[in-house]
């Protein structure tokens, strides 16, 4: 790589407590690279929190990274796992990169209107609010534009606007009438009157903010890759027993007002499989590959999900917690 990546991650928070310190001495380092510190990466928030990857024998480093660094970083192993969404495209093209974990089992954008705005047709004229084209929120607002009967581009323009903060601020000034929004955001708009008028799930139903790993590593560590999936298996169970509580992580560790993290957790809830926590559905992850592919012209109807996602270690580590999974894909 032209920069080591050392020199650009930005490491959040404590990985582990003092209670603590005396185990972190026979800890695995491993590096996880996110592209923002957001309610996407839940469990990893509050597995960390919560001990879990200390009880597992892992000191977890989260690095805030572009995508642009962390798939040639994971490439070359100088990360443990990075963003599934980055490297989807690159494995379908061959590259040795599988997907082993998802958050969600569908995508959790909100489509977020001013308040003025009281149905789809008032959005006629306007101009809605994306990041880079082919991204999975510009896939995901013009499946959803196209749901509500507007065709993006002669219904509605759209516009690149960056991240959400750029993009809520145009909201605000009254130039962008709405924006696809993960649920934080979105939490933080309504109170300000703002309306929610479409959940992604409802047309873009993939597996979501997902991790990706090297077949290396999963060829050559598999236990490591086991105690880091069982964290997060831990951590969506607790989500699910104790919302509130997981909440109360989110607003520390995203530094937000506790109430909008409680808002934002119960959107977030019902995209959290309880029956196959960390998994996705054959059909979802068909989409997402069918998606994927047709941005960089590539036939996916060959390709087979195992050259994308590896969730053999995934099943064990359910079936150890005492978890059998339904309709998933590869559950027995």
């Amino acid at each position: 790589m032209q920069h080591k990546l050392i020199f650009i991650v930005i490491f959040i928070g404590v990985a582990v407590s003092a209670s603590f310190a005396q185990e972190n001495k026979k800890l695995f380092t491993v590096h996880q690279a996110i592209s923002t510190p957001d309610f996407g990466y839940l469990p990893t928030l509050v597995g960390r929190s919560k001990g879990l990857f200390v009880q597992e024998g892992i000191d977890l480093k989260l690095i805030v990274v572009s995508a642009r660094v962390a798939l040639p970083a994971l490439l070359a192993k100088e990360v443990h796992f990075a963003t599934a969404g980055s490297t989807l495209a690159v494995a379908l093209r061959g590259s040795p990169l599988k997907a082993v974990f998802f958050s969600y089992k569908t995508s959790t954008f909100q489509f977020v209107v001013r308040p003025e705005i009281t149905n789809a047709q008032d959005l006629k004229g306007k101009t809605i609010s994306v990041t880079t084209p082919g991204s999975s929120l510009d896939t995901a607002s013009r499946l959803m534009l196209k749901k509500l009967g507007l065709e993006p581009g002669r219904d509605v323009q759209l516009l690149p606007s960056g991240d959400s903060q750029t993009r809520i601020l145009g909201m605000e000034s009254g130039a962008i009438a709405g924006s696809a929004l993960n649920p934080d955001a979105a939490a933080f708009l309504t109170t300000k009157g703002y309306r929610i008028i479409m959940n992604s799930a409802e047309v873009y139903p993939v597996p979501f903010s997902g991790m990706a790993t090297h077949d290396d590593l999963l060829r050559d560590n598999p236990e490591l890759v086991k105690r880091w999936l069982r964290a997060h298996v831990r951590a969506m169970i607790q989500i699910r027993k104790n919302p509130a509580d997981a909440a109360l992580v989110a607003a520390k560790e995203l530094k937000i007002n506790p109430e909008l993290a409680v808002h934002a957790t119960k959107l977030l809830l019902p995209a959290m499989s309880p029956d196959d926590p960390g998994g996705f559905s054959e059909s979802g992850m068909r989409l997402n590959m069918e998606i994927t592919g047709s941005r960089q012209g590539t036939d996916t109807s060959t390709i087979p999900i195992s050259q994308v996602a590896d969730l053999k270690l995934l099943r064990e580590v359910q079936r150890e917690l005492g978890i059998h999974c339904r309709d998933g894909y590869l559950c027995r």
